[in-house]
């Protein structure tokens, strides 16, 4: 189960005078899902010891030294995308459909011309293309009777608490993107007798969200390898990831039992676009050290993002007296960089002949070793909280295949570990995949399905204490179809 307390989502931009950059970015562009083929998807991804597909450029890029031809392949995929959410009693539901490409990609092999030599160098391989290793693609929607706050009582407090009350104009200390919109739609009220802010609304209001997530973080691959007497294999990646997230929701309340005389509704919507790339240096090796035993391990880097918000929020209000009003903030604009920690991965993989193959690989990462910056901006908060929320990750995956020529049955499994220390939080994810495919010497096409399951709490909104308001609790299931075609040439 793939469990977090979703400490910042929605209010980082509310609770805080201006948006920034956050723990929750640092880990949404570092914690990845390895993706390509649907053989390398079917088997759980364990492929760090075996090779011979193209998505291990992206992980162990010895795999690459294993190959014999050139070779094309393209992977398109169907995902599917159910939200269940409960929230004051109230369950809702949503689903989500996208196409995507998952994988496409050359290899060239260039084998030494003297056939009959069986040491030394006995060739070099060249592959570049782009496997997706992140899909944002989601929708959620929640809706309950809230009869405990609003995000009005939340927006009182912070304006009672960032404005100069002895000032000739008050509102002028008000935030653009929060307390400021709710001012400019009349739902925030001055009290010049008492020096302080009022809302002529109840906290028993009908509350709902819908958020929309798209986007991907896909890697260009550049790989090189090269074969040793067919007993070690050798490559090299840079990596170049593409990163495009785009996030929007829109927040209401509404008056839906009439028990206040003025007040009708109000919206709040956020819009927030991220763009970027970085690049990585990922080497490995694999040594197969008998005919049924492959070991294979690698290093990643860690990744170097330059990255851009542009981020906006949006407000309107229905009130009795006065009608409909709307205010829109400005637009903010930032840039930062992102840096995500090294990986080591590790892989045991066996090779029972022509009938087929069993693998596994572990995987270590430290997230406490993720870092923001920016040349006006020192993240020293931000950086202080990953090194105090988060620890290290182990992920392990594994996977086999038997070959029933032509047919090859296929079957894995991938584990994720709590980033998060457990007492802040918690982060476990499965995944469940299996598949099939049909291999010939000149062609293959192989069919991949995969299964995430897991849950979040999150919370609407923080007071001013740093208490937690207003839970709810999502069950995500994530599925995905693939297809690869693949040439050999």
């Amino acid at each position: 189960m793939y469990k977090k307390s979703l400490i910042l989502i929605f209010f980082n931009f509310i609770f805080f005078a201006s948006y920034a950059q956050n723990e929750i970015d640092a880990l949404r562009y570092s914690m990845l899902n390895n993706g390509g083929t649907a053989r390398f998807i079917s088997t759980g991804g364990a492929f760090s010891a075996l090779g011979g597909d193209f998505s291990t450029l992206s992980t162990n890029p010895a795999g690459i030294a294993v190959y014999r031809s050139n070779e094309f392949t393209i992977t398109p995929s169907l995902n599917y995308t159910k939200v269940k959410s409960s929230f004051m009693g109230t369950p809702e539901e949503d689903i989500n459909y996208d196409f995507t490409l998952s994988n496409i990609g050359f290899v060239f092999s260039f084998n030494d011309p003297n056939a009959l030599k069986e040491t030394g160098w006995l060739g070099f391989q060249f592959g570049f293309g782009l496997n997706n290793l992140l899909n944002f693609n989601s929708r959620r929607i929640y809706e309950g009777f809230n009869t405990q706050n609003s995000l009005m009582s939340v927006f009182l407090d912070k304006a009672n608490n960032e404005t100069n009350f002895n000032s000739t104009f008050p509102e002028e200390y008000l935030d653009d993107y929060t307390t400021g919109l709710a001012w400019d739609t009349w739902l925030l009220g001055l009290d010049t007798i008492a020096n302080s802010y009022f809302i002529d609304m109840p906290n028993n209001v009908l509350q709902k969200r819908v958020t929309n997530t798209s986007g991907s973080l896909r890697e260009l691959s550049v790989s090189l390898g090269a074969n040793y007497s067919n007993r070690l294999y050798l490559g090299a990646t840079l990596g170049f990831p593409i990163i495009r997230y785009e996030e929007e929701y829109t927040f209401t309340e509404e008056n839906s039992t009439g028990i206040d005389s003025e007040f009708n509704s109000l919206e709040f919507s956020e819009n927030l676009s991220t763009r970027g790339t970085g690049f990585n240096f990922k080497f490995g090796a694999i040594f197969r050290a008998t005919d049924m035993i492959r070991l294979g391990a690698a290093v990643h880097t860690p990744t170097f993002y330059n990255l851009e918000d542009n981020w906006r929020t949006n407000m309107s209000s229905d009130l009795v007296s006065f009608g409909r009003r709307s205010a829109e903030s400005p637009g903010l604009l930032s840039d930062y960089e992102l840096t995500t920690p090294l990986k080591l991965t590790g892989g045991l993989g066996l090779i029972f002949g022509t009938f087929g193959l069993l693998s596994i690989d572990y995987e270590y990462a430290d997230y406490t070793q993720m870092r923001l910056r920016s040349d006006r901006d020192l993240f020293s908060e931000q950086n202080k909280t990953i090194k105090n929320n988060f620890q290290q990750q182990h992920v392990v995956r594994a996977g086999g295949e038997i070959r029933l020529n032509p047919i090859v049955l296929r079957a894995g499994y991938a584990i994720h570990s709590n980033p998060f220390k457990e007492e802040i939080s918690a982060l476990e994810k499965t995944t469940i995949s299996a598949g099939l495919g049909i291999r010939e010497q000149s062609y293959f096409i192989d069919f991949g399905y995969f299964i995430t399951q897991y849950t979040e709490e999150f919370f609407q909104y923080y007071n001013l204490t740093g208490n937690r308001q207003s839970m709810v609790n999502y069950d995500l299931a994530r599925q995905g179809f693939l297809m690869t075609v693949g040439f050999r040439f």
